[in-house]
């Protein structure tokens, strides 16, 4: 916080305004280094906070030319995370050894280039041991088809952990469950 002049910030209730749109438009930073240093930093902090990761990867597509509206979302996460310093991952011992994964997506959410993003999250027990928010590598023609994407995503997330499971020797007491928002997704 002090290196980027925040620590005396008052701090707001989420990292991103709800519906907020960032695109190439605006006036260009005339020093982009305190962006891409905040971007760095921030990067290596989504390892233990979650909750920012969505935010972060969305500034991050503006590395080769950010603008002032990119920055001030730089100082919203800034003061976020000010306001939210007691946030962490919580990992519990658990008897219960149900892999159980959660999907979504955001049809065509960039206003630049189309593109969905999707997020996913996996639990082991009450442990969340894998997760990611990304945009998609392909437009999609519709929400159900980004549904779809995400959620392979996560099936192939799932299936490489109960492989990594299987070579510790640690047997799964039922199968994965999966878990999306999209009905029709799920009728096929």
């Amino acid at each position: 916080m002090r290196k980027f002049k925040m620590e005396n910030t008052s701090s707001c209730p989420t990292p991103m305004i709800t519906g907020k749109q960032f695109t190439t438009e605006g006036e260009k930073l005339q020093d982009p280094t305190m962006f891409r240093q905040a971007i760095g930093a921030l990067q290596y902090l989504i390892n233990t906070r979650l909750d920012i990761a969505f935010s972060v990867n969305k500034l991050n597509q503006f590395m080769s030319s950010p603008t002032i509206d990119h920055w001030r979302g730089i100082k919203r996460i800034l003061r976020y995370l000010q306001g939210t310093i007691q946030h962490c991952l919580h990992i519990k011992p658990s008897t219960d050894l149900d892999l159980v994964g959660f999907s979504d997506a955001d049809w065509a959410t960039s206003v630049d280039d189309r593109k969905s993003m999707a997020g996913q999250c996996v639990f082991l027990g009450e442990t969340l041991v894998s997760w990611s928010s990304r945009k998609q590598k392909v437009v999609s023609r519709s929400s159900t088809e980004s549904e779809y994407r995400a959620l392979a995503d996560l099936a192939t997330e799932i299936t490489w952990t109960r492989s990594l499971l299987a070579e510790l020797k640690l047997s799964l007491p039922r199968k994965p469950t999966l878990w999306c928002d999209n009905l029709r997704v799920l009728r096929h």
